[in-house]
């Protein structure tokens, strides 16, 4: 059941067990708004050796652990953010953070290696938004 705040917005669910969430997002983050890295939005995310060790360990956060096996199979940034349920300023700033950690690696993408008003990769970007 959502409990809704005084400002009459509700949190959503989550996903554990059902119950509404009282943590607001940036309170995840320490109040971090900007990553210490730039993360593209289409950036796949994978984990590496120590992140697959350290999977559930009681000494990673809640947030930690979820991303580390959320991205068992690689997955974008974006994607990470829609699973965790936060706003994708959060996500970006928690995997940056995992990365400083070493618990996952993020992939360069097309972007960041060439010109982004390359056509091709225009016409990529196109497609995948007509796929929406």
């Amino acid at each position: 059941m959502s409990e809704t705040p005084l400002n009459g917005a509700s949190f959503p669910d989550d996903a554990a067990d059902g119950a509404a969430s009282l943590v607001r997002p940036y309170a995840r983050t320490g109040g971090r708004t900007k990553p210490g890295r730039d993360l593209d939005l289409e950036a796949l995310v994978l984990p590496t050796a120590n992140g697959r060790e350290a999977w559930e360990s009681p000494l990673l956060s809640p947030e930690h652990n979820t991303v580390i096996e959320i991205c068992q199979s690689s997955v974008s940034v974006a994607e990470i953010a829609a699973q965790l349920r936060v706003p994708l300023g959060v996500a970006r700033v928690i995997i940056a953070d995992m990365v400083d950690l070493g618990l996952v690696e993020v992939l360069k993408t097309a972007a960041a290696d060439g010109d982004e008003r390359d056509p091709a990769f225009l016409r990529r970007v196109l497609s995948g938004l007509q796929r929406l």
